[in-house]
Formats: C-alpha cells, sequence, structure tokens
C-alpha cells in the first residue's frame, strides 16, 4: 500500500499471516521503520505473556508485567507457536539471547 506519493507505508506481517503492517516512523537516517508483526498478532502475543519469568528457578519478583519479555526459544520472531515463546525477565532475557549456540555464555553466533 502507498500513500499520496506512493511511499510504502506498509509491509507484510513477520507471522505470515497475511495482514500488513504500519510504519513506526523513522530512523535516525530517516530510514523508514516498521513494526514486524500486524496489531493481531502483536495482541495475540501479549496474551501469551505470563505473570512470572519461565526461567528455571528465577526468584525475581516483579512490580509490573513491562518487566517481562516474551521471548522466542528458536530465535525466530516470526515463529509465534506458543510452544516457542515463554515469558523471561530482562536478565534473563539478556542472557539467554547471548549464550551461544554450543550452551555457553558469551557473544551471539549467526546461524
Amino acid at each position: 500500500m502507498g500513500n499520496a506519493r506512493g511511499a510504502l507505508t506498509q509491509r507484510q506481517c513477520s507471522s505470515n499471516c497475511g495482514n500488513m503492517t504500519a510504519i513506526l516512523g523513522r530512523d535516525d537516517q530517516g530510514r523508514k521503520r516498521y513494526r514486524s508483526v500486524c496489531n493481531p498478532c502483536h495482541r495475540k502475543g501479549r496474551l501469551l505473556k505470563a505473570d512470572k519469568c519461565e526461567w528455571p528457578d528465577c526468584t525475581f519478583v516483579i512490580e509490573d508485567k513491562i518487566q517481562l519479555d516474551v521471548d522466542h526459544k528458536d530465535g525466530n520472531r516470526a515463529n509465534n507457536d506458543p510452544s516457542n515463546v515463554w515469558t523471561l525477565c530482562a536478565n534473563h532475557h539478556r542472557l539467554k539471547t547471548k549464550r551461544n549456540k554450543d550452551g555457553v555464555y558469551g557473544q551471539r553466533t549467526k546461524n
């Protein structure tokens, strides 16, 4: 879809649902930034969010759900299957994301 000038204002949802996602704004270089998922998929993801960190033995006590993130276990943001998402506190989300494929914490490796 385009606006009056014909500029792209939407793109396909990364969840492959067929819906379009809207522009969020622009980055410092003036390039358009898009939401990765459409509003219905974003709402569905929020509903999957638990009330506590699901990392084994995490004792973090939250004051507000904003302190929790929904994480994709396989790292694929388009795979929103409920078995692939879990809720992590910010600390464990960072640790999990930075873990190497061999299970060692450190610089994240590419696939």
